[in-house]
């Protein structure tokens, strides 16, 4: 799958190290935790996540 879309947050140093430490227990990149974590979101009620008003 190729990656069309970028994004960037601030996070507080204790919130990037427990990321940090989680993605380094599982044994893979702090990016890949987050899309998987992304994965497991359901969509809102009545929507399609797709379209925008």
């Amino acid at each position: 799958m190729s990656r069309e879309k970028r994004f960037s947050m601030w996070m507080t140093e204790r919130e990037y190290e427990k990321l940090k430490i989680y993605a380094e227990s599982q044994c893979v990149s702090m990016a890949e935790v987050l899309r998987d974590y992304i994965k497991t979101l359901t969509p809102p009620k009545g929507g399609d996540t797709t379209s925008h008003p």
